[in-house]
């Protein structure tokens, strides 16, 4: 097949990642894949507007069996419409997140407007999560027949246990090689209003009370990355945190292989129970001991996974505990096979092959 795939969101955030992902593990199965990067990120979704005009421009010139777009904004619609009604390309639409859960008030209508038009005109639908097949049919009004599951993966020839490489590693996080902070903590995360940054710093600044040599690494960038370094300013905990900036996944990755402990922090709501996790899938493939709340499916993972309430002073109890007690054991070998992207595509590949 000949595949188009498109992300609605920004260079270094996770729709970028999962649709990246998504098209490297079409190509190894034998397709003839074309993954349009987007935009960086910019303020005021700017990058959208901009990546609407790039993408359906770059589509007049390409010819697809199959155009995939992850989430359904109307960034993506002019190029993936334009493939179905001139060259006939079936349509699938990646719903892998409530977005408009992670707003409030008019703008939350809004948000949720943009994105509801789409799903029901496509010819297939992919999510995640079982519990989106719900909103899926009532909120989005898509047929149950057309809905098919993509499973979050992880990309494990990046994330993988290794030594961490220097070359690899961001200039800000190259200094820990030669002195490592015990423990040193990380937080991966594309830094917007979604993020839960500003519940870990608030879980450090009790953390620095029992162990006054933590030091967090912050890696990944983000349209509000200026936000979190003012208020690890403001609560007294900046020399105890490095951003790394923005970052590439084999920098991330080498990141992860840096860490004593990754920390994975979602709060209540709706958007969260219908989540899945790409970070905490990258942390667990890294070989890195967790710490995540027990929000929506985390709780899944709980044999491997340090477990808390969405609280930052439980978040921080837990964290000292994982610390002291006996490591969680390693996802095992078959588990770690079943993230493989080319083995999560294999429903949504068999519905395309279908006659």
């Amino acid at each position: 097949m000949r595949i188009l795939v498109l992300s609605s969101k920004g260079r270094g955030t996770g729709c970028v990642l999962r649709a990246l992902s998504i098209a490297r593990a079409f190509e190894k199965q034998g397709h003839h894949v074309t993954f349009l990067p987007p935009f960086p990120t910019l303020p005021l979704w700017f990058d959208m507007a901009l990546d609407m005009v790039f993408f359906f421009i770059e589509g007049l010139f390409r010819r697809a069996d199959v155009a995939i777009g992850i989430k359904p904004y109307p960034t993506l619609v002019p190029a993936l419409w334009w493939q179905k009604w001139v060259h006939g390309a079936r349509i699938v639409l990646d719903v892998d997140d409530l977005d408009y859960d992670y707003s409030r008030g008019l703008f939350r209508s809004f948000h949720r407007a943009l994105q509801l038009p789409w799903p029901r005109r496509a010819d297939l639908v992919t999510y995640h999560n079982p519990h989106l097949r719900e909103p899926l049919a009532g909120v989005f009004g898509v047929d149950p027949a057309r809905c098919v599951s993509l499973p979050q993966g992880v990309e494990t020839g990046w994330f993988r246990r290794a030594q961490p490489a220097s070359e690899k590693l961001p200039k800000a996080a190259r200094r820990f090689l030669a002195q490592r902070p015990k423990p040193l903590l990380i937080y991966t995360a594309h830094l917007n209003g979604a993020c839960g940054l500003s519940e870990i710093l608030a879980s450090l600044v009790l953390l620095l009370k029992d162990r006054p040599d933590t030091h967090l690494l912050v890696a990944g960038g983000g349209p509000d990355e200026y936000l979190f370094r003012e208020e690890a300013e403001r609560r007294g905990v900046a020399g105890h945190v490095t951003f790394t900036g923005q970052l590439e996944p084999p920098q991330v990755a080498a990141c992860l292989n840096l860490a004593d402990l990754a920390l994975v922090y979602y709060g209540p709501g709706p958007a969260n129970d219908h989540r899945s996790s790409m970070k905490l899938r990258e942390a667990l493939a890294s070989g890195v001991p967790v710490v995540a709340t027990n929000v929506g499916e985390n709780a899944t993972f709980g044999r491997h996974v340090h477990l808390s309430a969405p609280d930052p002073a439980a978040f921080a109890r837990c964290v000292l505990s994982a610390l002291k007690g006996r490591p969680k054991p390693a996802l095992p070998h078959k588990a770690l096979e079943a993230l493989k992207w080319e083995v999560c595509i294999r429903p949504l590949e068999r519905r395309l092959l279908d006659p």
